[in-house]
């Protein structure tokens, strides 16, 4: 046994080693980073520095931040704009005391560890918007000169749509930011950033919501057991790059059941495979493979490249995989699909993500977690898209605290990367994360790769291009290279006029 947690364990590590998505790919456009110093919040003598180096490696509260002592902005407030309400509450305002609830407590104790380290005043207001009102309610503020917040969260399909209106700051002309560090996910934001020289949307273990929104494949344990081996095995296929669509088509495929006889595909029969609707439940597929649909030049200005054969062949196992027996998606409502899955009739549970762990707390069979499968055992690395209702961050052109707002970011990711994020893994998932090993490995796994692409991002500015797979499964209709000769013009066309107005604004 011992053997074989070591072998998992090298594995992973790895796999995490090439990983095109991993959480930290080092420095800023132009390869240039922040000082690395040796100082974690309150330590700062020899013997501190010795006993850190002595210490597990794998205790994220060891992690050393390049934020200078002494920092001190003389009780200054900072203020978060958080267009969501209930996620404000949960994991950036935080409660004005301890509550008892491990997750509130965390975030309590870290927003008061920030604000007393740095001598500022954090406020985080939930104005709850949908994602369409996002842009519209952000825009006139800034316009105005109004500086009343400095940090702006929005839900990422309505808040990319600022990109072009010089509402928010280069984060690369702000002080004190470390992208070297595992706090940040450098991978995403250099997807959603139009050219080499600019960050402005922000994606750290302070947006936690991030890992709320990554997607995963949830597996029923019981029903994998009594058809193939132990879920141990199918972990292992995972470590070893094996896990692919194919994969997982053939095992979803092979437990189906007719269970009422009717001759259809139903909520009645034994499962491989559900989702509600197949809108967003076939999105991450799409961007948990390597297919490349744009291509970035040495300024990192971007054109479409939708066609390719592997494109072609991608949207001929949508169609098939989304429509042979045993997968389902016409549920009326997540609740009701979930529900499918906790009655114990399903094998593979889609449209999920992290957090939709809690609604399965009830179920009495164990589940596990996946990353969402690769395209080919070719492909480099599992890629987990995190759904376009996460919340993005982005620095307020008029904020009146630019020379605090990159401490303060920093502290803030730091300080949720060492205290928070696995108080939040160990609740939120219901599994107690140092206990069970191969299931840690998993959600490491599946946190290392969480990443977005430029067409999904910025999909109402290309003309739809970036959800064309969706009508495709819909229509159970496979012609992919039509559909992209009918829209790709037009979207290239979008994406030309996007990136013109960017850079006469920038």
């Amino acid at each position: 046994m011992k053997t074989a947690s070591i072998r998992m364990a090298s594995i992973l590590l790895a796999a995490l080693t090439v990983l095109p998505c991993a959480v930290s790919c080092g420095g800023n456009s132009d390869g240039d980073s922040p000082a690395v110093t040796d100082n974690i919040p309150g330590t700062n003598t020899v013997e501190d520095s010795a006993a850190v180096e002595a210490a597990d490696p794998d205790d994220r509260t060891q992690v050393r931040d390049s934020l200078p002592e002494g920092l001190d902005f003389d009780g200054r407030v900072f203020s978060i704009y958080c267009g969501n309400a209930d996620l404000n509450r949960m994991y950036y305002a935080g409660p004005d005391e301890e509550t008892g609830d491990v997750v509130d407590d965390a975030v309590y104790k870290r927003n008061l560890s920030v604000s007393e380290r740095l001598n500022i005043s954090l406020r985080s207001d939930g104005i709850s918007k949908d994602w369409n009102e996002v842009a519209s309610a952000i825009l006139p503020l800034v316009m105005a000169g109004d500086t009343t917040y400095d940090l702006f969260m929005g839900e990422q399909a309505g808040i990319a749509q600022l990109i072009t209106e010089n509402c928010f700051v280069n984060a690369y002309s702000l002080e004190h930011l470390d992208f070297e560090k595992p706090w940040w996910n450098n991978v995403y934001m250099d997807e959603v950033s139009i050219g080499r020289d600019s960050r402005y949307f922000l994606v750290g273990d302070f947006f936690l919501d991030i890992l709320h929104w990554t997607r995963t494949v949830f597996f029923n344990k019981r029903l994998y057991t009594d058809y193939y081996d132990s879920p141990d095995a199918l972990y292992t296929e995972v470590l070893d790059g094996k896990w692919t669509m194919a994969r997982m088509a053939e095992l979803a495929k092979s437990v189906y059941v007719d269970m009422n006889n009717d001759g259809v595909t139903d909520p009645g029969d034994q499962l491989g495979y559900v989702a509600y609707s197949h809108n967003s439940s076939v999105d991450p597929f799409i961007y948990g493979t390597d297919i490349a649909y744009t291509k970035r030049d040495a300024d990192g200005y971007l054109t479409l490249t939708m066609m390719s054969d592997d494109a072609v062949a991608l949207a001929e196992w949508l169609c098939d995989f989304f429509h042979q027996p045993g997968s389902y998606y016409g549920f009326t409502s997540d609740a009701e699909l979930q529900q499918a899955f906790i009655d114990g009739n399903v094998l593979f549970l889609g449209k999920s993500n992290l957090g939709s762990a809690q609604a399965l707390r009830d179920m009495k069979d164990d589940f596990g977690i996946l990353p969402y499968p690769k395209f080919d055992e070719e492909q480099d690395g599992y890629r987990s898209l995190v759904h376009d209702a996460t919340m993005l961050g982005a620095v307020s052109a008029a904020s009146a605290n630019l020379d605090m707002a990159g401490a303060v970011l920093e502290a803030l990711n730091a300080e949720t990367y060492r205290s928070v994020t696995h108080v939040w893994y160990e609740t939120a998932l219901k599994i107690k994360y140092s206990r069970d090993d191969i299931s840690s490995q998993m959600i490491d796994l599946i946190h290392g790769s969480a990443t977005t692409n430029f067409i999904y991002v910025y999909n109402y500015a290309l003309n739809g291009i970036g959800l064309l797979y969706r009508s495709l499964v819909g229509k159970n209709n496979a012609d992919y290279a039509s559909a992209v000769a009918q829209n790709e013009a037009a979207a290239q066309e979008k994406l030309e006029e996007l990136i013109e107005v960017f850079r006469e604004n920038t």
